[in-house]
């Protein structure tokens, strides 16, 4: 015999299996939700490790009020907390970055660069590269003021030595580098789905953004 519990986990999975969801389909439904995508998949979590709401607000640390406010869009303050997005990243067991990007606390903004002069850019990096006192010995003394294509041609070297990519432009850790493709996905996702609705959910700032 099973108990009522085993009951209900077996029942959640026929019903998935009966109702398989295509991943375009689920995208669009989470990005159409009235508390953003974020709040749409801790609930989608929720429902498949048949947690109750009660449940959910514990591993959230908030109430079942707040949850409820959460779902409608009714507390964007706490959306953007960052120990309930921990939390939230924690619940989801992704990092607390990706949960603040599904917020739109981050956009695809943020990872723009600013467009400068090639001019602008030799004469930062040159500092930069006199800053060390053993590359600035490779010019020579009777070198005042080295022209901008010595200059270029010295970072090169150098970052060839290196095996960089010359200039090291956007200048992002590595970490967002690799974050950069989940929010070009996500503003991608705002998009579709603001197009098949006519407008987007909550929480997702204004943004014109397969994260889940």
């Amino acid at each position: 015999m099973t108990t009522d519990h085993e009951d209900a986990a077996l029942a959640a999975l026929d019903q998935a299996a009966e109702q398989s969801e295509p991943p375009a389909v689920r995208m669009l439904r989470l990005y159409r939700h009235p508390g953003g995508p974020l709040i749409a998949w801790l609930l989608d979590d929720a429902r498949l490790r048949l947690h109750s709401a009660a449940k959910l607000a514990e591993e959230l640390g908030v109430s079942t009020q707040e949850v409820g406010w959460l779902e409608h869009c009714q507390a964007p303050e706490l959306l953007f907390d960052r120990t309930f997005i921990a939390k939230a990243a924690r619940y989801l067991g992704i990092p607390p970055i990706t949960a603040r990007l599904l917020t739109g606390d981050i956009t695809i903004r943020d990872f723009a660069t600013i467009a400068e002069p090639e001019d602008v850019v030799v004469e930062r990096e040159f500092a930069r590269f006199c800053a060390n006192p053993q590359l600035r010995a490779l010019i020579p003394d009777a070198c005042d003021e080295p022209s901008l294509d010595y200059k270029r041609f010295l970072l090169d070297v150098h970052a060839t030595h290196r095996e960089l990519d010359w200039p090291d432009l956007p200048r992002l850790p590595e970490i967002l580098r690799w974050l950069q493709r989940p929010a070009v996905v996500h503003n991608a996702n705002e998009v579709a789905a603001r197009r098949a609705e006519g407008e987007g959910g909550c929480g997702n700032g204004d943004s014109t953004g397969e994260v889940m």
